[in-house]
């Protein structure tokens, strides 16, 4: 009954809000990291891809934002942890914590990894969506992950954001976001790139009759997508 209520909560807010404000209009992600909060997020999305990760694994973050993410996997996995970031600010925050980090404009320059630069996983929490040429790097962390590169995305099959568009708006994700997958698009999206999706969760619930609902209309109900992706064959 408690998720029949929010749903409805959902969608009654979906119609009666108007004229959702734009969030985050930001010149650079260095004025975005000063200003968003995505801390709780990050919670979810550790959450969510903990189960895939092996304890003391060696990980990439990229888009490691100010490091809840890492400092999330080594208190709960001991693995041997890297950031990476666009923005100097987050890099130092999490030089800070000490986890070791790398400056880097991934659009421009790519991972930009050495040929023995390999981890056993690779992580784009809520980044692949902010990227000119997402396809790009994706492609090029895969041949750098042993186990496997670990992908959060919004979904923009959420009901919410559907709604927003039935309304005549564009679903007020993100101001700085390019490029808007639902579930099924990623899929699709992995194929076209010949990568292999290794298994998929979201934050629905995946026990009793919740669960059994949640497999069928997750591309409806779900606000997050995670991904484990295969690492590609050289």
């Amino acid at each position: 009954m408690s998720s029949i209520i929010k749903l409805l909560k959902i969608i009654h807010k979906s119609f009666a809000e108007r004229d959702p404000v734009i969030p985050e209009i930001v010149s650079n992600y260095e004025e975005y990291h000063e200003t968003t909060d995505i801390a709780s997020l990050n919670y979810i999305r550790a959450n969510l891809i903990a189960g895939w990760i092996e304890p003391e694994s060696s990980c990439l973050d990229v888009g490691c934002g100010e490091g809840s993410v890492l400092e999330f996997l080594s208190k709960t996995k001991k693995c041997k942890l890297h950031g990476m970031d666009i923005s100097q600010l987050v890099i130092e925050a999490v030089r800070s914590k000490g986890f070791q980090g790398i400056v880097r404009n991934v659009d421009k320059e790519g991972l930009a990894l050495t040929k023995d630069q390999r981890y056993d996983y690779i992580l784009f929490n809520e980044v692949l969506e902010h990227l000119k040429y997402p396809h790009k790097v994706l492609v090029e962390a895969c041949k750098h992950a042993d186990k496997g590169v670990i992908v959060n995305l919004p979904n923009s099959g959420y009901i919410f954001w559907r709604l927003q568009l039935l309304r005549g708006y564009s679903p007020r994700q993100s101001f700085t976001h390019l490029h808007f997958w639902t579930i099924n698009d990623f899929r699709i999206f992995l194929n076209v790139l010949n990568l292999r999706p290794l298994d998929s969760k979201t934050e629905l619930s995946t026990r009793g009759i919740k669960g059994v609902i949640s497999r069928r209309f997750k591309n409806l109900l779900s606000y997050q997508q995670s991904w484990l992706i295969a690492p590609k064959k050289s």
